[in-house]
């Protein structure tokens, strides 16, 4: 009884808490920059450790099914961020003035660019290169920029568009992300409005991620090809007129968004399978699980951010604040192959961080102590007590036979008691995610506590 307490805490804390299913993901794939899988940790069925498909294309595998394989590979390896993607869902729909304590901007030719509102003190450098007077003059900066790319020139598009993304760009920069809205003609526009921003104002635009529909995909892709070492992501949705990869390592990351309807058409899906297997070629460990991926997903009617794209853009940030020194040089491919010694399957970075917030044989040892016990017998399930969690927590654990003999009365005061052990402001994220498990424990814990009871 013990363990399976113990699996469905911990499997409702990495569905539910962000912070949690964070930290997990930390401990299984180390600090980016100097990651390592981790050995306890590699050896239990988790997400984190899922297969990527094959590099090079399957003998005799259609692309549908090629495609296939790489959606349900994204959805794996990425299932630590759903917490992230309900907490943006929620914010989409409860923030009425996602834009009113951030500053809108024009730059020369670039208008319309929501600042984030980080400053810093100048260094030296900074003061050699005349971005500031002295050392220690406020300069105004951002984590990057996100650049929204649409392939109208109408006033009126544009306008619509920044219209219905100020949700989206409000949840960005929070994260420390300037976000724009820009019209652009071609690839060849793109890059050279990217090469101005790089230029005259590197501290906002040193990292560019691009998002794009359709044709404006397609715009990014080729911009990706013809100079990938200005852009640090692409996420992009049905691209119109696929460019083919260009035959190098070191790509921007990543994220494709594919129709069953793009993919039963068949245009161009064999080179976006090659573009999302290229952005995987790394000898670290981020970029090779999280560098190229595709997820069978319809284009939505509302222009918002997917909650997807939403995640992997703060995967690359992040990837980016911590192993920004480390981020490669695209290099192209020695007679059309990758470099000999080329490691294409890396499971550490260099040193393994010392400084573990757990010690895991410790814990591997008081896994074996409560499997060995002598399990006391549950309820069967039952019809009570139905709620989001309990049914969401269910879904994720349909096949194990354990669970399936905890009721939902146990199964609510089982993980609300854990819950509460948590402490900080963990019960009030419950209480915002699912109001009526959060009314459930606390009846059957004051049912509980009755001497009466």
């Amino acid at each position: 009884m013990a363990l399976i307490i113990l699996l469905v805490f911990e499997g409702a804390c990495f569905r539910l808490v962000e912070k949690y299913a964070e930290l997990r993901h930390r401990v299984a794939w180390g600090v980016p920059g100097k990651a390592s899988y981790n050995p306890i940790l590699k050896i239990l069925p988790l997400d984190h450790f899922t297969a990527a498909p094959s590099l090079t294309p399957v003998s005799g595998q259609s692309d549908y099914e090629s495609a296939t394989a790489e959606n349900a590979y994204a959805e794996s390896v990425m299932s630590f961020s759903r917490p992230l993607r309900d907490r943006y869902e929620d914010y989409l729909e409860n923030e009425l003035e996602p834009l009113a304590n951030f500053e809108i901007r024009d730059f020369g030719p670039i208008t319309g660019i929501v600042l984030p509102g980080l400053k810093r003190s100048a260094t030296l450098e900074e003061v050699n290169q005349k971005m500031a007077r002295r050392m220690g003059d406020e300069l105004e900066y951002s984590k990057g920029i996100l650049i929204r790319i649409i392939s109208s020139m109408e006033a009126e598009d544009y306008e619509t568009e920044f219209s219905n993304l100020e949700s989206s760009f409000g949840f960005v920069l929070k994260r420390g992300i300037a976000c724009l809205v820009l019209p652009v003609q071609d690839a060849d526009d793109v890059l050279q409005k990217i090469d101005y921003l790089q230029t005259q104002h590197k501290l906002l635009a040193e990292n560019v991620f691009l998002w794009g529909d359709r044709r404006a995909a397609a715009y990014a892709l080729e911009a990706a090809r013809v100079n990938p070492e200005k852009i640090k992501a692409i996420l992009l949705s049905d691209p119109e007129g696929v460019p083919p990869p260009p035959e190098m390592v070191g790509l921007p990351w990543l994220t494709l968004h594919l129709s069953e309807e793009t993919i039963s058409e068949g245009e161009g899906v064999p080179s976006l399978l090659q573009w999302v297997r290229i952005g995987r070629i790394s000898e670290k460990i981020y970029p090779s699980r999280l560098g190229g991926l595709l997820r069978i997903e319809t284009l939505s009617e509302t222009d918002r951010m997917p909650s997807f794209f939403v995640a992997s853009l703060f995967q690359c940030s992040d990837y980016i604040d911590h192993a920004g020194s480390q981020w490669p040089n695209p290099t192209p491919f020695i007679n059309g192959q990758v470099a000999k010694g080329t490691n294409l399957n890396p499971t550490q970075e260099g040193e393994i961080d010392e400084k573990k917030p757990f010690d895991f044989e410790v814990a591997k040892d008081n896994l074996r102590e409560i499997s060995e016990e002598n399990e006391t017998g549950v309820k069967p399930e039952d019809a009570t007590f139905d709620c989001e969690i309990v049914r969401g927590y269910r879904e994720l654990r349909q096949n194990d036979e354990k669970l399936r003999q905890v009721s939902n009365r146990d199964l609510v005061l089982l993980l609300g008691l854990e819950f509460e052990k948590m402490g900080g402001d963990v019960m009030d994220q419950i209480r915002e995610k699912d109001p009526v498990f959060h009314r459930f424990y606390f009846s059957l814990k004051a049912l509980e506590d009755s001497p009466l009871y």
